[in-house]
This record gives structure tokens, C-alpha cells and sequence, in this order.
């Protein structure tokens, strides 16, 4: 029964992810034969230019292996992708079991039943292990139906293989961060795993352009899922990797069970020495805490510079690339005659405007995807219930929050803007730091879009509201993605916060773009507080 109910909690996510999987793959298995051309030629370029294109993201994804077949495509562009998006999912699944279950009183409800603690860890690892099984059989299960579509055949073996891979990573995802929600706090769990995650991607990735981290990668889970390529002719599945990978998830859930055994209900297993205080309950006298603003970014301050420092060391990360990036461009003959027009002006800003922003508005779409899990914590915990009581008006809350958000957005983005500027001098790349400083604000109100979006769904529907709002910022990527290929309607894709960002850094902050995200951004917030009047807390 409990693993039941674990999968009954997780349903949105299941659902979410499934649907996620299912589109996604499929999309792009039907694009690829919307664009790859029809006779040896036209996928020899094609192929040719999709491998020019993973040149530019060697520091994200691993180079493909025949891009001018549907296998070697779908696995560069769809599957390496999920496993990225899936791994999000794991993170948030296990952190939501390991500390937003006992905020709300779940895990000490299930104990107080009788179950055992270890055995309460193990049924729920058993339910997201169900589930990933089923989202990575329908992201399979559309491959195929794509494929069939285009009036090729695909080997069942090799699209097991993949699917098998997604479940391994997933599951070693979701060890590692149940690991660390043991060890950290309740509100900076999810945080906190999400920084090893992203550390032990990065490690990995950036081994490809950095031979230095070559000898510390195998610490990485992400190491042994790119030493399969399975799905493309020619490719292979590595089993030890695949071993790998079942063995990092074993001792990492295994190392979570024994540290759950050990520690206090609300607590982490290990506890900052704090010096003893008598207990006070008169309000802080302090008159900043009053200004709403002040007192919400003073409540997240760990985590907003946490995240300063993390983008500034990414933009940092980046402009060390670009030079070894354009040199693979350079050895490509069929871009010389292109490049060569701008290789004395435009072309570094423009492939590290092209690298870093792509990047940095996934990272700032993530940002928001937290503050919605904490606005959606705040509801289902009691905190938003105390808050309310202080007295502060529903639509007040909204506005509060939302202004949080666009100072703490603000602050990342500048910190990250000067990180780039000054690794960009250093690399002798001359960038253009009145124009820097305006993209990079761009991500501010690129951002307020899904926070919108989340407090809207917040709103309507707490429980459902992270994986919604995950949904909604993977369509919006999607649209952008996908648009030129399917020639979308125009309107259709000014939807997407990602086409409306464009490429500040190039060609400035276009007006009406910049007018149609606010536009965006407002009427989710306008919609959030219509809702917040009409909704019980909690319910």
C-alpha cells in the first residue's frame, strides 16, 4: 500500500513527465524527417551540420554519433535532453519526499501507523522507480511510433537499451539527492541537491573540454551514462556503465536509509553546533523587518548568493570556452567563408552571447521553478496560513513575492554580468558591457514569466503546481525549439519566454519582445491574485 501511495502523491509528476517524455521525442523524431532531406547528400549535410552544432554544446551534451540517421538525431537531441530534464525530476521527487512529506506531516503520520523507517525509504524509491519505468517506456514507445511515421523500422533491443539508460540515471539522480536531503536542512534541501547535481553534471561535461577533470569524472553518475550511445547504427551500450549507474543509485539510497535512521523528524543528520539561547516570543523589534521587500530577500539570502556565485562561476566557465569553441568552427571548411567576415569583430560575442545566454535562461527558468516550490511548501506547511494571519491582504502577498523575485533575479543577473565581463577581458574577448548589462536584466523579466506562471498554478492547485509549472517552461522551450521546423504560427511562438528573449547581446533588447513578456508576466500575476481570493489555504 505504500508504494501506492507514494505514487499516488506523485501523480502530477508522473503525469507531467510522462506527457513531457512522450512529446518530446516525438517531436523530434517527426522534425528530424521534416528537415534531414531525402537523397545521401542532403543527410550527409545535414549530418554535417548537426555535428558543427554539437561542437558549440560539447560542455552540456556529448557529441552525437551519425546525426544523419534518425537513431544517432533522436538520441543527440531528444534522449540526452530527457535524461537532463528527468534528472530535475528526481531531484525534486526525492527532496518533496524527504523533507516536504514531514513539513506537512506525512512521513510522521506513516510511522505513527507503523512502518519502519527503512522500509518507508525503500516503497517510495519503489514508486519513483515505477514511475520512471513508465515515462521512459512512453519516451521509447513514441521513438518507435516516429520513426514508423517516417517509414523506417527501428531494433526494439537498441530502444530498450536507451530507455534502460534513462531509468538508471533517473534513479541514481534520485539517490544521490535523497542522500543529500539527509544532510541538509528542510529549506535548502532541494538547493542543496540541486547544486551537487548540477556540480557532478558539470564535472562531467566540462571533462570534454578540460582533460585536468578527466581523473576526478568518474565521481560523476553522468560519466557512465555518456559512455552509451545505443541507439544510432554503429552505437554501443557500455553494460559496466550501465552497472555504474545501478550501483551509484544502491549506495547512495542505501547511505539515505541509514542516515534517515539516525536523524530526528525535521532535522538533518548533520547538526550545526548553535550556542544555547533562551526561547523569545516577541516579534523582532528590528525596523527593516517591516519593509516586506527587505525581510523576504533577508529569508533567502543563503540561497540567493548560492545562486549569484554559481551563475558567476558558469559565466565564467563559459568565456573560457568560447575561444576553444570557434576554433572547432574555424576547422569546419564549409563555415570559413562565413566566419571569416566577423572573425576580427562579432564572432566570439556572438557564440558566447549564443552559449551563455541559452544557458543562463534555463538556469534563471530553474530559479523560478524553486521559488514556486516554496510558495507552494508555504501553503501545504502553514506557513502561509501564519503569514496571512500577520495581517497581510492575499494580493499583497502576490506583489511581495513577486518583487522578491525581481530583486533577487536582478542581483544574480548583474553579478553573473560582471563575472562575464571580466572573464571575457581576461580571455580577450571585448565585449560590449552597456549591452551586456541589458541582456543579462532581460532575464529578469524572462524570469517573472513562470513565476507568474507558478504563482498562478500555486494558486489553483498547490500539490500540482512544481510540475505544472516545469510542464509549462519545457513547452515554452519546446515552442522555440520547434517552431521554425513545424513553421509554427508567429503568434504561437511569441508565447515562448525563449523566443521573446532573443539575443540581447547582438542585437539589443528589442522593445516589443520586452513588452510582450511583461504583458505575459502581468496577466499571470493578475490572474494569481483573482484566484488567491477564491481559494481556502491548503485546501
Amino acid at each position: 500500500m505504500t508504494v501506492l501511495f507514494g505514487l499516488r502523491l506523485g501523480r502530477w509528476g508522473l503525469a507531467g513527465f510522462t506527457l513531457t517524455g512522450f512529446a518530446w521525442n516525438l517531436t523530434q523524431t517527426v522534425g528530424f524527417y521534416q528537415v534531414v532531406g531525402h537523397s545521401a547528400a542532403e543527410r550527409a549535410a545535414f549530418g554535417a551540420s548537426i555535428a558543427t552544432l554539437a561542437a558549440r554544446f560539447t560542455a552540456l551534451v556529448p557529441p552525437p554519433i551519425q546525426p544523419e540517421t534518425v537513431g544517432g538525431y533522436v538520441e543527440f537531441r531528444g534522449f540526452h535532453e530527457l535524461a537532463i530534464i528527468f534528472s530535475v525530476w528526481a531531484m525534486f521527487a526525492a527532496t518533496g519526499f524527504a523533507r516536504g512529506d514531514e513539513e506537512r506531516g506525512i512521513v510522521e503520520a506513516s510511522l505513527a501507523a507503523g512502518a519502519r523507517r527503512t522500509a518507508l525509504l525503500a516503497s517510495r524509491t519503489g514508486s519513483f522507480a515505477i514511475a520512471i519505468l513508465v515515462a521512459s517506456a512512453a519516451s521509447g514507445a513514441e521513438f518507435g511510433i516516429g520513426v514508423a511515421s517516417g517509414g523506417e523500422t527501428v531494433d526494439p533491443r537498441r530502444v530498450i537499451e536507451v530507455c534502460a539508460l534513462l531509468v538508471a540515471i533517473r534513479l541514481a539522480s534520485y539517490g544521490i539527492a535523497l542522500l543529500v536531503a539527509q544532510l541538509a536542512t528542510a529549506r535548502t534541501a532541494a538547493a542543496s541537491a540541486g547544486i551537487v547535481l548540477l556540480a557532478l553534471f558539470l564535472l562531467n561535461s566540462l571533462s570534454r573540454s578540460f582533460p585536468s577533470l578527466s581523473t576526478w569524472r568518474w565521481l560523476s553518475p553522468f560519466r557512465y551514462y555518456d559512455l552509451s550511445q545505443p541507439l544510432p547504427p554503429g552505437g554501443n551500450f557500455d553494460l559496466r556503465g550501465f552497472a555504474g549507474l545501478i550501483l551509484v543509485a544502491a549506495i547512495t539510497v542505501a547511505a539515505a536509509a541509514a542516515a534517515f535512521e539516525r536523524r530526528d523528524i525535521g532535522e538533518s543528520l548533520i547538526r550545526v553546533p548553535a550556542r544555547d539561547r533562551p526561547p523569545v516570543y516577541d516579534p523582532i523589534a528590528a525596523p527593516w523587518w517591516r519593509i516586506p521587500v527587505v525581510r523576504g530577500l533577508y529569508d533567502r539570502r543563503l540561497g540567493l548568493v548560492v545562486w549569484a556565485i554559481g551563475m558567476g562561476a558558469v559565466a565564467v566557465m563559459f568565456a573560457a570556452l568560447t575561444k576553444s569553441i570557434v576554433q572547432v568552427l574555424l576547422s569546419v571548411p564549409s563555415l570559413l567563408p562565413y566566419l571569416s567576415i566577423f572573425i576580427h569583430t562579432q564572432v566570439y560575442p556572438a557564440v558566447l552571447g549564443y552559449t551563455w545566454f541559452n544557458f543562463a535562461e534555463l538556469l534563471v527558468a530553474a530559479f523560478a521553478i524553486v521559488q514556486v516550490a516554496r510558495w507552494a511548501a508555504e501553503d501545504t506547511d502553514g506557513r502561509l496560513e501564519m503569514i496571512l494571519s500577520a495581517p497581510i491582504s492575499r494580493s499583497a502577498l502576490v506583489v511581495e513575492r513577486m518583487a522578491i523575485l525581481i530583486v533577487g533575479v536582478a542581483l544574480i543577473a548583474a553579478v553573473s554580468a560582471a563575472a562575464l565581463l571580466y572573464a571575457s577581458h581576461v580571455n580577450g574577448i571585448d565585449l560590449d558591457a552597456r549591452r551586456l548589462f541589458a541582456a543579462s536584466l532581460m532575464l529578469v523579466p524572462f524570469c517573472l514569466v513562470f513565476a507568474a506562471a507558478g504563482s498562478l498554478l500555486t494558486a489553483w492547485n498547490p500539490r500540482a503546481a512544481v510540475g505544472l509549472v516545469a510542464a509549462f517552461a519545457f513547452a515554452s522551450y519546446l515552442d522555440t525549439e520547434l517552431g521554425p521546423i513545424f513553421k509554427l504560427p508567429l503568434w504561437l511562438q511569441d508565447l515562448s519566454a525563449f523566443k521573446l528573449f532573443g539575443m540581447p547581446l547582438l542585437n539589443g533588447v528589442d522593445g516589443r519582445n520586452l513588452a510582450l513578456l511583461l504583458l505575459l508576466a502581468a496577466a499571470g500575476v493578475g490572474s494569481s491574485i483573482l484566484l488567491m481570493q477564491r481559494r481556502d489555504v491548503g485546501a
